[in-house]
């Protein structure tokens, strides 16, 4: 009976967390500081930083641990200053056939990934926030602050809202119920050990993957490989997401394959220094850096 209740106690704290569905209600933030990104995706561009006690609108959820939410105030978005016509009362009209809307993010110093498209004729609603200029004499280009459209959405992560009307979130599944005075016992047993050796085996190749970045920054008097701004893209290599490198002219000077273990929220849209083994890729036209190590070159936003 006691082994039975003490597999049942441990099967219940490293069981995977759930979220419960979440439709359209209000949320208030509940951690110090939650990230608001694009895309459900933690790799994704991060537009906004909320704060304990922000309020957001929580449109759905997923089974992935991520709410659906509208964009929180201080959201816009970038629009190339040539594509859209001022009309002096708070709207412009876009002229281009198509121009492209890139993500943004306050203090950033490049606009962010392609998000979406406007069609010749489409009105926008443009924002009193300083443009946004990137490169320097006949390259140079301009960007304007736009709001978000209609039906525009954002994502954070569900264990840090406290959605209304509902107990904070528990990101830890409580103990499985076991019937003391029955149940199969050896089972109960298996599934206890089964579940240790996954713990013990995810333990590892994390005390690995620290210590391979623990190296490449004992390293770090070696020059880097390559220097830029660091963006989310939507360019793919045999499959995988890469991350885009931007030099000072704005256009990409090498696209990233970021292996797992090297987190990158927190470094989007800031200058980085890659080290990594580099080669030309023809399908992209410019060099693929698979990263081994990926450091801020500048104070965070």
């Amino acid at each position: 009976m006691v082994v039975t209740w003490l597999a049942a106690f441990w099967l219940g704290l490293i069981a995977p967390a759930s979220v419960p569905e979440a439709r359209e209600t209000g949320g208030e933030v509940i951690v110090d500081v939650l990230e608001v990104l694009d895309e459900a995706d933690s790799s994704s561009y991060v537009s906004v930083e909320l704060n304990r006690g922000d309020r957001v609108k929580v449109l759905g959820s997923n089974p992935s641990g991520w709410l659906k939410i509208a964009p929180p105030p201080g959201s816009f978005l970038w629009i190339e200053a040539t594509m859209v016509q001022d009309q002096k009362n708070g709207t412009g009209t876009i002229t281009a056939e198509r121009a492209t809307v890139r993500s943004a993010a306050a203090g950033a110093r490049m606009p962010g990934p392609p998000r979406s498209e406007r069609k010749r004729g489409a009105i926008v609603r443009l924002l009193d926030h300083p443009p946004l200029t990137v490169g320097t004499g006949p390259k140079a280009r301009t960007w304007r602050a736009i709001a978000p459209s209609d039906g525009d959405v954002r994502y954070v992560l569900a264990d840090g809202i406290k959605l209304d009307g509902s107990k904070i979130v528990d990101t830890q599944v409580r103990p499985a119920q076991v019937d003391p005075g029955g149940g199969d016992a050896q089972s109960a047993i298996r599934k206890f050990e089964d579940a240790l050796e996954r713990s013990r085996r995810i333990d590892d190749k994390v005390a690995q993957i620290k210590q391979k970045l623990g190296a490449s920054r004992t390293q770090s008097e070696r020059s880097y490989d390559a220097k830029g701004l660091l963006q989310a893209s939507s360019r793919k290599v045999e499959g995988q997401k890469v991350h885009a490198l931007i030099g000072p002219q704005g256009v990409p000077i090498a696209y990233l394959t970021i292996p797992p273990g090297i987190a990158t929220s927190r470094l989007l849209a800031r200058k980085v220094g890659v080290r990594g083994e580099v080669h030309y890729n023809e399908s992209l036209g410019t060099r693929l850096i698979t990263v081994r190590d990926l450091d801020p070159l500048d104070k965070p936003r």
